[in-house]
């Protein structure tokens, strides 16, 4: 498969990974309408956590062979990013949360027990390492940067003005990007049977 390609779709699967309305998000956003590096902590607590939570995964798959249910995780990948796009399309506000006091600790905590990142650890993210190889995963964490950057920033010179559209915006995208993987798993998932 073209690198540029596989590049690409590890960086929108970073984004997607990490854009989604959540509690890691919500921790952003709020810390983030103080300061932009009060938000840059936090998303980087919670790319620890991915990246701990992709070690333990990868060091799982290697361990066990999971080839004979391969068409099984994609399938699993498939629902859970079409099960989190519908959360999101349902979701109201991404900002309600409680407050956390510290910014990279907040994030890792959080990354590290929430239900939604381990198992998209487990399905899409396993799924997607049996697909592409390990190559999508070094421009993943570059899409993750990205997205905290962005988001810290745009949150920040943004919030008190256009809060609501900003909103918008990241719902827009993070449904279209994960149900855009969710019908791709889906597929793969499906021929695997055919």
């Amino acid at each position: 498969m073209n690198e540029i390609f596989v590049a690409l779709s590890g960086i929108v699967l970073g984004v997607s990974l990490a854009g989604p309305p959540g509690p890691v998000t919500a921790i952003m956003v709020r810390r983030s309408a103080d300061s932009i590096l009060k938000g840059v902590y936090v998303g980087f607590g919670a790319m620890s956590a991915d990246l701990v939570l992709m070690l333990l995964t990868f060091f799982f798959r290697s361990r066990v062979d999971l080839s004979a249910y391969d068409p099984y995780i994609f399938l699993l990948g498939s629902f859970f990013f079409i099960l989190i796009a519908a959360f999101i399309a349902r979701s109201k506000d991404n900002s309600s949360t409680r407050k956390y006091n510290s910014g990279y600790l907040a994030g890792l905590s959080v990354g590290l027990i929430n239900p939604m990142q381990i198992g998209w650890w487990l399905t899409a993210g396993l799924g997607f390492y049996t697909q592409f190889g390990l190559l999508p995963f070094y421009f993943l964490f570059v899409g993750i940067v990205f997205w905290i950057l962005f988001l810290s920033i745009l949150v920040n010179r943004f919030s008190n003005r256009y809060g609501r559209y900003v909103n918008i915006g990241i719902k827009i995208f993070s449904v279209s990007a994960l149900s855009i993987f969710g019908v791709y798993f889906g597929y793969l998932g499906t021929m695997a049977f055919i």
